[in-house]
C-alpha cells in the first residue's frame, strides 16, 4: 500500500501537527511508499523521513496512493486538507468533534452564503437549511449542539478514525453509513519524559522550587474554563499561600484575561504565551498538578492531557465527552454545571494538600498511557484499519473500538 499523508506538520503551531509528526515514523514500516503532502511550507519531519516530503504537487500524489488526512477545525491549517479530502476519498483522522466554526469561516465569513446553506443541508436536510437561513437573517450563530457539520467528512471518506466512543456515536448519528474506528490518542511525550527531577526542571525554567504549581497547557481559550479555575484558585489562597497557576500556551485572539486582575491574582498567575515543544515538555514535568478542563466538548481528545498523564502529572478534567471515558483512577473528574467552581476547589484542595495522592494518580496515569497509547501499537492498528477500509471490511473496522 502506498500512503499519501496530508496534514499540518511542524513548524506550524498546532497540536494536530505535533500528533501527525509523532505518528509518521510508526506508519512508514508498514507501507510500501509514504508521501508527505503539505500546503506551501517545508515541514520539520522526524529523522529519516525528509525524503518523504513531496511539496504541494496538487493531484500527483493522489493517483496511486491512499490518502490519510488529519482534519481539525483551524481554517488556516486545515483548509487545504478539507478541500483535498472532498476531492480524493481516503481515510480521515478526525481530531475535532464539531466543524461548524470551520465551515462557517470557510463559507459564510467569506461571503459564500449558498455554500454554507449547502453544507448545513447536507447534514440536517430542509430543517437544517431553515435553521441556517433564520440564523443568517437574524445575525445570530447557528447552534453548535444541533449542527456539528461532520457529514461531509464522513461521507467523503472510506473510513474515519476518532479518539473517543463519544465522537464515534456522534458521527454515526449524523452519517449512519460511515465506517468509524476508535483508536486511543497517541502518547506525544518522548521516551523517558519526566525522568529528571521536578526541581531540576524548575531550576532550568526559573520557577520557584518551594511553590505548589498548577499548570494549564495548550491554547488558552474560553472553552478551557479558565474563569471558573481562577475563581476556585482565589478561594485557595489562604490555605495554600505558595500555590501558583502557570498557563503555558498561546492566548487566542480576542480572549480577555481580565479575571486575573479582578480577582487580585496578578502575583500568582503567570501566562507564558507560545513556547517551543521541548520547553513545553519541561513545563509539563515541572508542575505538581495539571488542569485540562474543557466545555463545551464534542468528543475530541487532548494532546496536552496525554502529555501530562505520560509525565505522571495528576490532572483535573471536565467530566464530559472523551474525558468521561477515562478510568476514574487516572484523572480527577470535575462535573460541569452551577457547582463547577466549588468542584474545582475541592479537587485542587485534595491534590495540593496530599502529596501521596498526587503521586498515586500520577503513577496510574503514566501506566495507563504506557499500556494504551504506545505509538508503535497505534501505528500498527491504524494501518490495519486502512487495509480494512480499502477492502470494505466492516467487521474488521469496528473491531478497533
Amino acid at each position: 500500500m502506498n500512503l499519501a499523508y496530508v496534514s499540518p506538520l511542524p513548524p506550524l503551531r498546532s497540536g494536530i501537527a505535533d500528533y501527525a509528526a509523532a505518528l509518521l515514523p510508526h506508519l512508514r514500516p508498514h507501507v510500501a511508499r509514504l508521501t508527505v503532502v503539505t500546503d506551501g511550507y517545508v515541514p520539520h519531519l522526524p529523522a529519516g523521513l525528509a525524503d518523504a516530503w513531496c511539496g504541494v504537487d496538487g493531484e500527483a500524489w493522489g493517483r496511486d496512493s491512499l490518502p490519510l488526512y488529519h482534519m481539525g477545525s483551524h481554517l488556516q491549517y486545515h483548509r487545504a486538507v478539507y478541500r483535498a479530502l472532498c476531492r480524493h476519498p481516503g481515510v480521515v483522522i478526525l481530531h475535532d468533534g464539531n466543524l461548524l466554526p470551520f465551515i462557517h469561516e470557510l463559507t459564510l465569513s467569506a461571503g459564500n452564503r449558498a455554500g454554507f446553506l449547502r453544507q448545513v443541508g447536507l447534514e440536517s436536510g430542509a430543517a437544517g437549511i431553515a435553521d441556517a437561513w433564520t440564523a443568517i437573517q437574524a445575525g445570530t450563530p447557528l447552534s453548535l449542539e444541533r449542527h456539528a457539520l461532520l457529514s461531509r467528512v464522513a461521507r467523503a471518506s472510506l473510513g474515519v478514525v476518532v479518539h473517543s466512543r463519544c465522537l464515534q456515536e456522534r458521527l454515526r448519528a449524523t452519517a449512519p453509513q460511515a465506517r468509524v474506528a476508535v483508536l486511543p490518542h497517541l502518547d506525544l511525550a518522548p521516551p523517558g519524559a519526566a525522568l529528571s527531577s521536578r526541581s531540576q526542571y524548575r531550576a532550568e525554567l526559573g520557577l520557584d522550587s518551594s511553590s505548589l504549581i498548577v499548570g494549564l497547557f495548550g491554547y488558552i481559550a474560553p472553552v478551557k474554563r479558565l474563569e471558573p479555575l481562577l475563581a476556585a484558585f482565589a478561594r485557595l489562597r489562604t490555605a495554600f499561600p505558595h500555590a501558583r497557576l502557570l498557563c503555558v500556551g498561546q492566548v487566542v485572539d480576542g480572549y480577555d484575561l481580565a479575571a486575573v486582575d479582578e480577582l487580585g491574582l496578578q502575583d500568582v498567575v503567570r501566562v507564558t504565551g507560545y513556547v517551543p515543544q521541548e520547553r513545553f515538555l519541561r513545563y509539563l514535568s515541572a508542575v505538581d498538578v495539571g488542569v485540562n478542563l474543557r466545555y463545551p466538548t464534542w468528543g475530541e481528545a487532548s494532546g496536552a492531557l496525554l502529555r501530562l498523564m505520560a509525565c505522571g502529572v495528576p490532572t483535573l478534567v471536565t467530566d464530559a465527552g472523551a474525558f468521561s471515558e477515562l478510568p476514574d483512577d487516572v484523572v480527577l473528574k470535575v462535573p460541569i454545571g452551577p457547582d463547577e467552581v466549588a468542584a474545582i476547589e475541592v479537587a485542587l484542595r485534595a491534590l495540593l494538600g496530599d502529596a501521596g495522592r498526587r503521586s498515586q494518580i500520577g503513577r496510574a496515569a503514566r501506566d495507563f498511557v504506557a499500556a494504551n497509547c504506545s505509538p508503535p501499537e497505534i501505528g500498527r492498528r491504524l494501518v490495519g484499519f486502512l487495509h480494512a477500509a480499502i477492502a470494505g471490511e466492516e467487521e474488521t473496522c469496528t473491531s478497533f473500538t
